[in-house]
């Protein structure tokens, strides 16, 4: 195998030797170091292979063995070079394209992470810029057991990582740490009410409750005692455990006022492509002009193979144009925002309550409008009231 790639080097030619004393040809190669290679019998001569330069050393050696030589192939880089010799961009492409092979290779194109199910994909990618993992970094600066122990101090949250590099991809490995259950506390405890409220309902699974359906507490007042007579004339202390619905009214008010300003997108934008390869950037579109007041978006598309997202694509940078505009509100637009307002109210800051009943009351002013916000919600009240049991 390794013969034949060095003679394929080197070049090489077949040839028929025919004459009168075939075989004193093959003697007189020998003699003269001629080497010779799969020498077999033809009619009225010889045949066989030898290297290029040989085969110049070789005739007149067969003018004196009276045969004549004749050239049956020709094989190896030296003819390829000069069948090709037109087109020279062939192979100096061919061999820029193995230098940058061969320099790329160095690099780091593109790494995962592996573990990071409830974690912050973007802080851990922070913290591996921090302690050189990035897109382009030269391989040869990767010391994996320093970047291992930089990124467990760095980074709250895992007991473990370990970064593996494969060729010019690399998979960062986490472990997350293990949350602990959260652990209902057992000691001595009251239920007081949390808010103002009527009670509705009460279902209590440890302790005695000190109200009843349809009485009014107010915030902090004693709903459910975890004291405990006993026959004997003691007390014992429990863990008072209830849910207690209560109507609970809420009052907020806002304003808004009759005339604003406010900035819209119009149909004018502008798309700047570039093209991305590690860590260069190229301009790919020649596009020009500039707004007073745009907003930006960039799109990135990464080129994918097998799964992996290589650090070649471009990168679209596009500028709309705001346009800023007046606007006016009357009394129907302004009941509309509020009744808006209200209902983001109660699906953000209070997604566990029910709404009972619903007031808007909108009010109209020189310079704008308000609206007082009357609501009666039905919600849980109930608080853990912990207290300290002492021995006299």
């Amino acid at each position: 195998m390794l013969v034949g790639v060095v003679r394929w080097f080197r070049g090489y030619v077949g040839f028929t030797a025919k004459g009168r004393f075939p075989e004193r040809l093959l003697n007189l190669a020998a003699v003269r170091g001629v080497n010779i290679a799969d020498p077999r019998p033809v009619e009225g001569g010889v045949s066989g292979i030898m290297s290029v330069s040989d085969y110049r050393r070789v005739r007149p050696l067969a003018r004196k063995a009276r045969v004549r030589m004749r050239v049956t192939k020709r094989r190896g880089l030296p003819f390829a070079v000069r069948k090709y010799r037109g087109r020279l961009g062939l192979f100096v492409g061919a061999a820029l394209g193995a230098v940058l092979i061969a320099v790329l290779s160095q690099f780091l194109w593109s790494y995962r992470i592996l573990g990071a199910d409830s974690m912050s994909e973007q802080q851990i990618r922070r913290v591996l810029a921090e302690n050189g993992i990035s897109v382009g970094t030269y391989l040869g600066n990767l010391d994996v057991e320093p970047i291992e122990r930089h990124i467990l101090r760095d980074l709250d949250g895992i007991t473990w990582v370990s970064v593996n590099i494969m060729g010019c991809t690399a998979d960062v490995e986490v472990r997350q740490k293990a949350q602990k259950p959260e652990i209902q506390s057992m000691e001595p405890c009251n239920i007081v009410a949390s808010a103002d409220g009527v009670i509705t309902k009460l279902k209590v699974r440890e302790g005695f409750a000190t109200v009843k359906e349809g009485s009014g507490v107010a915030k902090g007042e004693l709903i459910v005692s975890g004291f405990n007579p006993t026959k004997q004339g003691g007390v014992r202390y429990m863990h008072a455990d209830a849910d207690i619905y209560a109507d609970v009214i809420s009052n907020r008010e806002l304003k808004i006022p009759k005339q604003y300003d406010y900035y819209s997108l119009t149909e004018n934008k502008i798309d700047r492509t570039r093209l991305r390869f590690l860590w260069f950037e190229l301009p790919a579109s020649l596009s020009f002009g500039s707004c007073l007041y745009r907003t930006v978006t960039v799109r990135d598309n990464s080129l994918v193979l097998n799964g992996t997202v290589l650090p070649v694509g471009t990168s679209v940078e596009t500028s709309h144009e705001l346009e800023q505009k007046h606007a006016a509100t009357d009394k129907a637009a302004a009941r509309e925002i509020f009744r808006n307002d209200e209902l983001l109210y109660e699906a953000f800051s209070r997604p566990d309550s029910r709404p009972v009943s619903r007031s808007l009351t909108v009010s109209e002013s020189k310079d704008g409008f308000s609206c007082e916000f009357n609501c009666v919600f039905n919600e849980n009240i109930a608080e853990t009231a912990e207290f300290s049991v002492t021995e006299d």
